[in-house]
């Protein structure tokens, strides 16, 4: 059960409405996060945001977007991002076994090429600490282009800042 109640469709804040019936195209839903939000318009419109930019705009390869996004989930212990990201992972040819190893098991695992070790380095240390270490950076900068290590950054925050939403309120799992 979560902390605070979900704004189910139709109880969202007016201004919420417009994310409602885009992330119920998108996704075939409205995920309990952004229910969770839903009391504020401005709230869920930043949400929208996020995800629109997170899942439309990058330029990101999508493996290397779920790297950085479960291995900030699986140091989070954020089940409910667990649960919407490992299916996603998958599909972009990560193993059982490969997403199992996004936590610090994974900086030298002969399952990940160095670019995917450098991912999960600073994803976790980022999540761990909030400034990754410079060794981590400069790994990234040897496999990334600036503009795959802006979009690196944005999806390990962007992790950390839904977890910290839908840990705190209890986001459940949409069955």
């Amino acid at each position: 059960m979560p902390r605070i109640a979900y704004a189910e469709p139709g109880q969202e804040a007016r201004d919420a409405t417009a994310v409602y019936d885009q992330l119920k195209e998108d996704m075939g839903i409205v995920p309990n996060l952004a229910k969770l939000l839903g009391h504020s318009g401005p709230a869920t419109r930043g949400m929208g945001a996020l995800l629109e930019t997170y899942f439309k705009q990058l330029s990101l390869e999508p493996k290397i977007r779920e790297i950085a996004y479960l291995t900030a989930a699986r140091f989070n212990e954020c089940g409910y991002c667990q649960g919407h990201h490992e299916p996603l992972a998958k599909k972009t040819g990560l193993t059982e076994g490969q997403i199992n190893q996004l936590d610090e098991s994974g900086f030298d695992s002969p399952d990940f090429n160095d670019a995917e070790k450098a991912v999960i380095r600073f994803a976790f240390e980022t999540s761990r600490d909030v400034k990754a270490s410079e060794p981590a950076v400069e790994d990234l900068k040897r496999h990334y282009s600036l503009t795959q290590i802006a979009e690196i950054a944005f999806v390990v925050a962007m992790a950390n800042f839904v977890q910290r939403i839908g840990k705190n309120f209890g986001a459940e799992l949409e069955q």
